[in-house]
């Protein structure tokens, strides 16, 4: 049995506990025939125990002689009440006394014991304080009373100064006043601070927690770091994601990073403010890394991935590219994002084993299954309001977002960019909220970062003037300005070559996910690697097909003026009204014979006329206009499959059977070319068959 002879307890609980173990006690001894020897005995061995523990704590010298007494007259009321019986007017009476005056002897002790503790925290500050030096403790009585004169009051007494080694500033070790100070109470005041005590402009007042609830740490610049350019570390040694990647320096000239595990990104600046710049020192640190890949999104051209691709290809493409995979079309975007959905969800599934052996509720990664980041450069070619009244872009954004929401705890994570911190270049509020680091380089107003960093974030636009300064802010912490290293382009080369053998090669569980996109991720990007740029998409000057409603009627997306005129535009646009018609009629096992006439009544009272084409469509060749000869084997499938139809996972096992010296075409192809061959409808969702009519003529 182990003995707390050190226990606390209130000016209530305390005495109640006592007369009721005494109580009991008294009882048992009368009733059992106890010596009374036996009560005095353990009485004195409390009295030792609790002595010997108060000493070891320094309480006080009241707090000891109240312990005393209590032992003493439990221990003596006990041995009474085992000879004599406890149950007695004379000894009911002097044990209810005894509590009483017990509860008002430790309310004054815990009093006494209360201001015992002010005192011996005030003398080791004060111990701390005399260690100083002249010109420290001259810093800490100037401190003192600025933030009393500042702070509405506030007192902190400063107990350390610590003077930066590189000369541009100090740390000050504040002990908070009673009352209750926070230090996130001296933090609001951090700009009146650093414009009382005349500091330089660029420079500033950082406040933090300190060692518990009620210290403080104040950081002091004098000198500003922000104006001049500092280069990437000529130290290319190897990162992994589950440690800080610097990305610059702080105000006291130490280098600030993110942990990238878990970390989706955000990084918002004008142009010319460095953004860019920021975004390759980024992926300077992912070719540092031996368990992270890169993937890159890129529609302005793929003007982010060239510089490295380039220096890849100039280097002799050595190892493995810098970045794996570059989509700088919205058809290859579109490719990249549904496929991080598919990796995601597979992982989950997948990797289970792994979790479970490293007893973790998220991936392990390493270099066998490494971290796959993604970066978008200027997000509102994907996520702007405009961006989103186009199809194409619209999935992209859609995946992407949903590759936010699901896919931290399976290592795959994105980095964002945009030029403006507005809701009309990030439209999805799950940009912002997923995005746990946040970088904000030179922007128009405060307005801006209220919207990036949220409300009561206490920084300001001029905290961070300079081409290559950010705002930044890692998690829950405080936002504070950073100066990015400089990226110039002669040390790409020199990390790409020093980093060539160390990229990991994506997982097979996820390559499988990822399918067709992923394993023809290279065709037509000779441009990346120094070649020819792709030759401009045609323009068609043939009268293009009018957009497909979405659920507005026959009459949506009229006014779309092809050429010909409004006129001929209205004819056209009723022409597809109608044939929609036709294939919704088609699918239903209800028919009304008369719509067809009404329809036409429709057109007529229009002032419009309408005659049904007399050409069929134009049958594909046996090749399939791609040339393949396996689009013929699958349209051959679909015909055996009868009018119910078949979905295209089911036909690549058939073609698998039936053809097993041909390459089983991806299920993405198989929908492409069966969307596009008009002897194939569907006849329900992701089923495909062939029309009646077609089956007739066959």
């Amino acid at each position: 049995m182990n003995l707390d002879w050190d226990a606390k307890h209130g000016a209530i609980t305390g005495p109640i506990n006592t007369g009721a173990a005494a109580l009991a006690v008294g009882y048992a001894g009368h009733t059992l025939g106890m010596p009374w020897e036996w009560a005095a005995l353990t009485a004195g061995a409390g009295l030792a125990g609790s002595h010997i523990a108060g000493r070891r704590h320094n309480v006080t010298t009241a707090t000891l002689a109240l312990r005393a007494a209590g032992w003493l007259g439990a221990g003596g009321w006990c041995s009474w009440a085992i000879v004599s019986g406890p149950w007695s007017q004379w000894g009911m009476g002097s044990l209810l006394a005894g509590i009483l005056g017990l509860g008002a002897a430790m309310a004054g002790a815990h009093h006494v014991e209360e201001k015992a503790e002010e005192q011996r925290a005030e003398k080791e500050a004060a111990a701390r304080r005399a260690t100083l030096d002249g010109k420290r403790k001259a810093i800490a009585d100037e401190w003192e009373d600025r933030i009393v004169r500042v702070c509405a009051g506030a007192v902190v007494q400063i107990v350390g100064v610590e003077v930066w080694d590189g000369g541009g500033g100090f740390s000050l070790d504040g002990e908070c006043g009673a009352g209750g100070t926070r230090w996130k109470d001296v933090a609001v005041y951090k700009e009146q601070l650093a414009a009382d005590a005349r500091l330089p402009e660029g420079c500033g007042v950082d406040v933090g927690p300190g060692a518990h609830r009620g210290a403080v740490l104040i950081h002091v610049s004098t000198v500003n770091r922000l104006v001049e350019d500092v280069y990437y570390p000529e130290d290319y040694s190897p990162l992994t994601v589950n440690a800080p990647a610097p990305l610059g320096i702080l105000r006291d000239g130490m280098p600030e990073g993110p942990v990238n595990r878990q970390a989706s990104m955000l990084v918002v600046g004008q142009r010319g403010s460095g953004k860019t710049n920021l975004l390759n020192v980024m992926i300077a640190n992912q070719c540092r890394m031996v368990d992270s890949i890169t993937w890159v999104i890129d529609l302005n051209g793929g003007g982010l991935a060239l510089k490295w691709m380039r220096a890849w290809a100039a280097a002799g493409k050595p190892g493995r590219p810098p970045i794996d995979w570059v989509a700088d079309t919205p058809e290859q975007a579109l490719g990249m994002a549904t496929a991080l959905v598919r990796v995601a969800k597979a992982r989950k599934v997948g990797y289970q084993d792994r979790e479970i052996a490293a007893n973790d509720d998220k991936l392990p990664v390493d270099a066998e299954v490494p971290e796959i980041r993604v970066f978008n450069d200027e997000g509102a070619e994907i996520f702007s309001t405009r961006s989103r009244r186009n199809d194409t872009l619209r999935a992209i954004a859609d995946n992407l977002i949903q590759t936010l929401e699901i896919a931290r705890a399976a290592a795959v994570n994105e980095t964002t960019s945009g030029l403006r911190a507005t809701q009309d270049v990030l439209s999805d509020p799950q940009i912002l909220k997923q995005s746990t680091f946040k970088a904000g380089m030179k922007v128009a107003d405060d307005s801006e970062l209220n919207y990036f960093f949220g409300y009561n974030h206490n920084a300001s636009a001029e905290d961070a003037p300079y081409p290559g300064c950010a705002l930044v802010r890692d998690g829950d912490g405080q936002v504070h300005p950073m100066k990015v290293y400089r990226m110039r382009p002669s040390q790409i080369l020199d990390i790409v070559r020093a980093t060539a053998e160390r990229h990991p090669e994506l997982d097979e569980l996820s390559r499988r996910a990822a399918g067709e996109a992923y394993e023809k991720r290279w065709i037509g990007t000779d441009h990346l690697f120094g070649g020819p740029a792709p030759e401009p998409t045609p323009v068609v000057e043939s009268t293009p097909e009018p957009p497909t409603p979405r659920g507005r009627g026959i009459t949506a997306d009229w006014g779309i003026t092809p050429a010909g005129g409004d006129a001929q535009a209205t004819i056209d646009q009723a022409e597809a009204a109608r044939r929609r018609l036709h294939e919704a009629m088609s699918e239903t096992s209800s028919r009304d014979g008369d719509l067809d006439a009404r329809f036409q009544e429709i057109l007529s009272g229009g002032g419009l006329t309408w005659k049904p084409p007399t050409v069929d469509p134009q049958q594909p060749a046996p090749g399939g206009e791609d040339g393949d000869p396996r689009r013929e084997m699958v349209y051959r499938i679909v015909e055996k499959a009868g009018p119910d139809g078949i979905g295209p996972e089911a036909i690549r096992d058939c073609f698998a059977r039936q053809h097993p010296a041909q390459e089983v075409p991806h299920a993405a192809t198989i929908g492409r070319w069966l969307a596009a061959d008009s002897r194939v409808h569907k006849p329900r969702f992701g089923r495909y068959a062939v029309r009646p009519d077609r089956s007739q003529e066959s």
